[in-house]
């Protein structure tokens, strides 16, 4: 028995090395067909993982309702990374019709056990009136909790968030601090509001050199395709 759980455990170290690339070459089928003996060893994780390479299509043919049914097995089992994402798929319906009760309840759950990744799809639904009722403040709260901890997509809302006064009061340094660490971490969107503030003089004074650096980042950045391991989370 104990080699059993032991075994799961090295199936899914070996498929996350594949799918990395890291002490073994990257090859994506070979990591698929790993996870899936994984899965079948009982490995919550390989299970959640394997929801994420259905989803995305990784190693094997895209899937939605494989990508459903995985998330919803691994999210009952406990694992938090299973239970944001099965609570984005029901907000949008992947593999599911769509269900913003559901969704937040799943979402809620990763939430407190303090995922960034649906901290900011909660502050999302606060700050829209997604499946709940719009509370701009709780929705930057959520948001500025999981931009600290290092979320893209949460850092640029924060951002926006300063820019508008949207849950907070306005604070254009604020938001261009939030802005700066977005978009050094790649995102299009926050570059190209680092290079309005620059040629708007929003943020003091007007700088043309720094904003069309700025403006030609977000540009390549938005050419640029996103790397999968950034997309899965496994």
């Amino acid at each position: 028995m104990a080699f059993e759980a032991g075994s799961d455990k090295m199936v899914y170290r070996r498929a996350m090395q594949r799918f990395l690339g890291k002490k073994e070459p990257q090859n994506w089928k070979m990591a698929f067909k790993l996870m899936a003996r994984a899965a079948k060893l009982g490995n919550t994780k390989a299970i959640a993982a394997l929801g994420s390479f259905y989803d995305y299509g990784v190693g094997t043919a895209k899937n939605s309702s494989r990508a459903f049914q995985h998330y919803k097995s691994a999210a009952l089992a406990g694992d938090l990374d299973a239970q944001c994402n099965l609570g984005i798929c029901y907000m949008v319906g992947v593999g599911v019709r769509k269900d913003q009760t559901t969704a937040i309840k799943w979402l809620r759950r990763a939430a407190q056990g303090k995922v960034p990744e649906a901290m900011h799809e909660l502050g999302y639904a606060y700050r829209y009136g997604r499946g709940v009722k719009k509370n701009l403040r709780q929705g930057f709260e959520l948001e500025m909790a999981a931009a600290r901890e290092g979320l893209r997509e949460a850092q640029f809302a924060v951002g926006v968030c300063f820019s508008r006064g949207e849950g907070v009061r306005s604070d254009p340094k604020q938001a261009f601090q939030w802005y700066l660490r977005a978009a050094k971490k790649g995102h299009h969107d926050a570059a190209y509001n680092l290079g309005h503030f620059y040629d708007t003089g929003r943020r003091g004074r007007k700088d043309s050199r720094k904003a069309e650096y700025w403006f030609a980042r977000a540009d390549a950045l938005r050419r640029r395709p996103t790397s999968m391991t950034h997309q899965l989370q496994l």
